[in-house]
């Protein structure tokens, strides 16, 4: 038996001493540049100096996020105590779910910030649902974020909902508080020498008047910040879902069906003290953001208020509805294969907010942008009942939604 120094020697003896070239040895030998770009490398001294400035930056963005936590404890503390948490624990686990499906994109990605901290924070995020029928939601700094019941509620898929989560998430990661707080001391600081003339004037009417305009002028740029605020939040929203398996659309129709909900309410214009950007505002901004990603904006696929659906009915018919109308009704041989088709065929052409002109009859069937939507026979007739007047009911019926549609997204 060879001995251990006896074999080395002998694998030694039968190395070559240069590389051999194969047609298949792809890493045999490399160009003389390479060889000169590695050696580059490596001879390269790292610079002292950049080394520090890169160890104080990552102390300063961790010493940032600690003072968020922190200050987000405080304030969750006195929350909770004003607060009830929800007892509805499928609700709370649905949103939690959610919640830690974007919460994990956001932790691991980083994405393009309009308006905050451009620097990558992470966070450990809670998501408390609490009782309340109030359409709202609100992040803390430290990443503690509140829904109310009423959210809930109102988010028609789950795609709404993590648009809502990723949305309260961006204005944590891009520490939205902190920056707000900084820029109003900016603001305060410019304004110290007029409080100070205030208050050495003994009520002079000029100095007095002049505090005021300056207060509401903080007011006016506070309210711009915050408008910054959401549309940031709205874009950095965007992006989480991109990044998820829920869809960017619903956080369009979300704010969309908000937006109609604040239109049939009282309108008040707060000007300078309206905290949030008008919902029309946001939801143009949203489709130019949705566009600009290359995501199709199909309504039909988030919300269930803005799609076609088909509901088959007792009697082995199936009734086509969009929203709160019903468009026409299959019977007979085949009824629930043909209104399958008809609602995809109708979520395609309402999608694009279509004008009435864009629909039309070919005998029996309606037509948009010249394709077939819905197609009756004399099998589809209800008692008494002609297919001519079928047609025109139906008819009537999509001149209803369309109308509807321009009038509540028409002008967004």
């Amino acid at each position: 038996m060879l001995s251990l120094l006896a074999s080395v020697a002998l694998l030694t003896a039968s190395v070559p001493a240069r590389p051999v070239s194969h047609s298949c040895d792809l890493c045999a030998s490399r160009p003389a540049f390479v060889e000169d770009i590695l050696l580059s490398i490596q001879e390269k001294e790292v610079d002292p100096q950049e080394t520090k400035k890169r160890e104080e930056a990552e102390k300063r963005l961790k010493d940032d996020i600690q003072r968020d936590i922190e200050l987000g404890k405080q304030a969750e503390e006195e929350i909770d105590k004003q607060l009830k948490a929800s007892t509805d624990l499928d609700a709370t686990a649905r949103l939690q779910a959610i919640g830690a499906e974007i919460a994990e994109i956001a932790n691991q990605d980083a994405v393009s910030v309009l308006w905050g901290d451009q620097r990558h924070s992470t966070f450990e995020y809670k998501f408390k649902l609490v009782q309340g029928e109030d359409v709202n939601a609100f992040s803390l700094p430290g990443g503690t974020i509140y829904f109310f019941e009423g959210l809930l509620k109102f988010a028609e898929s789950d795609d709404e909902l993590a648009g809502v989560v990723a949305h309260e998430i961006s204005h944590a990661a891009f520490r939205h508080v902190a920056t707000l707080q900084r820029e109003q001391a900016k603001f305060s600081l410019a304004t110290l020498p007029l409080v100070i003339a205030a208050a050495m004037s003994g009520g002079n009417r000029d100095a007095v008047n002049a505090l005021m305009a300056a207060q509401l002028v903080g007011a006016g740029v506070s309210s711009g910040w915050s408008v910054q605020a959401e549309t940031s939040a709205d874009y950095g929203g965007i992006q989480y879902l991109r990044k998820s398996r829920y869809n960017p659309v619903g956080v369009l129709t979300f704010m969309e069906r908000l937006g109609y909900r604040e239109r049939l309410s009282p309108q008040i214009d707060w000007g300078i003290y309206r905290t949030h950007p008008p919902t029309n505002e946001r939801a143009q901004f949203i489709i130019r953001s949705l566009n600009e990603f290359g995501v199709p904006i199909k309504r039909s696929s988030t919300t269930t208020s803005l799609s076609a659906r088909s509901i088959p009915g007792s009697d082995g018919s199936y009734t086509i509805w969009f929203g709160d109308h019903s468009i026409a009704t299959y019977r007979g041989e085949g009824a629930k294969d043909r209104a399958a088709r008809s609602v995809i065929r109708l979520n395609s052409f309402l999608d694009a907010v279509p004008q009435m002109f864009q629909m039309t009859t070919d005998g029996d069937a309606i037509l948009g942008n010249g394709r077939a939507l819905i197609e009756l026979g004399s099998t589809d007739l209800a008692e008494g009942e002609s297919v001519e007047k079928e047609r025109d009911d139906a008819l009537v019926s999509l001149r209803r939604v369309i109308s509807e549609l321009n009038m509540r997204l028409w002008r967004i």
